[in-house]
Formats: structure tokens, sequence, C-alpha cells
């Protein structure tokens, strides 16, 4: 893939596939995610099912933003960046694929373009994520609204400004899983350091 800063009408044509994507999002989902924060919070039950549960409404989230993104199998170059997930996340990817994560006792900050260019343990050799079943809300939220992944390409992503849609309920639920306001986070690359 060759780096292409998006031009204004590229901007403008991302701009207007959110737009339409948010408009598409079915008011059940949109509900969901609202209420998801306060579900997950009432839930008697394991980190890994309160993880279910948001990943199942990410997931139908996606399922609506697909029409109007540039993403699909086979392009990874958002798997070349920092990847953030909580420990909860890293214990449950570790335990749905025999790998135990490295203890991280407190949350590991990196800059914006620390990983900028370097796969994700995880990416496989034909840019085919080999845990997609079970990878972390960051990697679920992550989209382009572009009409392809040029602006993605390692060199430049962290120099687009790209169109975004925040969804507060998945984060906030996410932060609820665990010990409140004790998630540790760090990079994919922190809890799995080397290859898969």
């Amino acid at each position: 893939m060759v780096e292409q800063r998006p031009t204004p009408d590229d901007m403008k044509s991302a701009e207007t596939r959110r737009s339409a994507f948010i408009a598409a999002i079915p008011p059940g989902v949109v509900e969901a995610e609202d209420k998801l924060p306060s579900v997950v919070r009432a839930m008697n039950s394991a980190p890994r099912s309160k993880l279910q549960r948001i990943y199942q409404v990410a997931d139908d989230i996606a399922a609506a933003r697909e029409p109007f993104v540039a993403c699909g199998r086979g392009c990874a170059s958002c798997c070349h960046m920092n990847v953030s997930l909580t420990k909860a996340e890293a214990e449950r990817l570790g335990a749905a694929i025999g790998r135990k994560p490295a203890a991280i006792p407190r949350s590991i900050s990196h800059a914006l373009d620390k990983f900028a260019g370097y796969a994700c343990p995880f990416l496989d050799g034909a840019d085919v994520c080999s845990v997609y079943k079970h990878r972390p809300l960051a990697c679920r939220k992550h989209a382009s609204f572009f009409v392809n992944a040029s602006p993605c390409h390692p060199s430049v992503m962290n120099e687009v400004k790209v169109p975004n849609v925040g969804f507060s309920g998945l984060d906030e639920a996410l932060f609820a899983v665990g010990d409140p306001g004790a998630a540790v986070v760090a990079d994919i690359r922190d809890f799995f350091p080397g290859k898969s």
C-alpha cells in the first residue's frame, strides 16, 4: 500500500460515511450501548462473562458499520499501531489461546507512535488476525471511514485526523470490569511480548 494523506475530498467523503453509519445504527443497539455500563456493573459474574457482553455490543455496532468503512479481511494497517487493552482483556485472551499474559502491576502508557509499523504479535503472515474471535475492545472499535486504507498506512496513521465515533458506554463498561478504578491498561505487546 502506498502512503497517501487524504485530500479535502477524501475527508469530506469519510465524514459523510461516518454520518451515514451513525444514522444506520439500529435503535436497539444504541440503547444497549447506552445501558451497557449499568448492565455490566449489575452482572454477578466473572470478568470473562462481562467482557463477552461488552464485545457482543461492540460487534453489533461493527456489523452496522461494515458498509461504511474501508476495513476488511486482509487489511491490517490497524494491526501495526498501538493496541491498548486491559489486564482483564489480556487474561481473557490468554485463557482463550492457552498463553499466559505477562504480569503487569500498573498501567503502561506509550507514545502514540511507539508501535507504528510494528505488527501485533497475533497478526499472521497473511495479514489476518490469528485471535480475531478473542480480540480486545480497541480492535473491535477501530475503523476507517475512508474509501480505502491508504490513510491508515503506518507512515501517516498518526498524522491524519480521522473521523471517529465515540462509544462512551463501551468504554465505561470496560473499565467497570474487575476492580473499579483499578484497571491496568497496557499495549498488547506488553502483555504478549514476542511472536505468538
